[in-house]
């Protein structure tokens, strides 16, 4: 039997044909850790959006409430107009009154009802949206990413006839969504 009949005869696939069996576990276990690091990946992402959104709920309030104390609506107006340079998310924010003697209770928060509860000074209202008025887009329960987030704020009031003034407590609501 010569040299050349023996090799065919044992089977030979050559350097690739021999290593098969052990390239496929290895290919495997590639799928596998790619599989494994995108699902991590893609975890971590979405949580880094929702963390993302509410920090960014707590800027719009933070810029608006600024210390706490809002001198009037000017006050309020011109830390609304800093607060709109926020544009990660939609919001709309205002003043909700709270119940400053005996006998008065904090009515609850209803996101239906939000924007008519403002609280307004006369003609002027306390409210703050980066919204057109026109678009008519306005948060739901159903709305991606709803955050609501409320402070506590001091709201100065002033009597020009007599020179008086005084503070009453207020809450300022912000609700954030995608």
């Amino acid at each position: 039997m010569s040299k050349a009949g023996f090799l065919r005869e044992r089977g030979f696939l050559g350097p690739i044909g021999d290593d098969l069996p052990s390239l496929i576990p290895l290919l495997f276990a590639l799928m596998m850790f790619f599989y494994v690091f995108t699902s991590a990946w893609n975890a971590f992402d979405t949580k880094n959006s929702v963390f993302n959104d509410a920090l960014a709920a707590l800027n719009v309030g933070n810029a608006i409430k600024g210390n706490n104390y809002l001198r009037g609506i000017s006050t309020f107006e011109e830390r609304c107009s800093e607060a709109m340079s926020n544009k990660r998310v939609k919001f709309i924010a205002g003043l909700l009154p709270l119940s400053t003697g005996p006998g008065q209770s904090f009515s609850e928060v209803k996101l239906e009802t939000l924007e008519a509860d403002f609280f307004s000074d006369g003609e002027q209202k306390f409210f703050c949206t980066n919204i057109p008025e026109d678009s008519g887009e306005r948060p739901s329960l159903e709305s991606k990413g709803l955050i609501m987030r409320s402070f506590p704020v001091a709201l100065e009031f002033k009597n020009s006839a007599t020179g008086t003034f005084y503070v009453r407590p207020m809450l300022l609501v912000v609700v954030t969504w995608r």
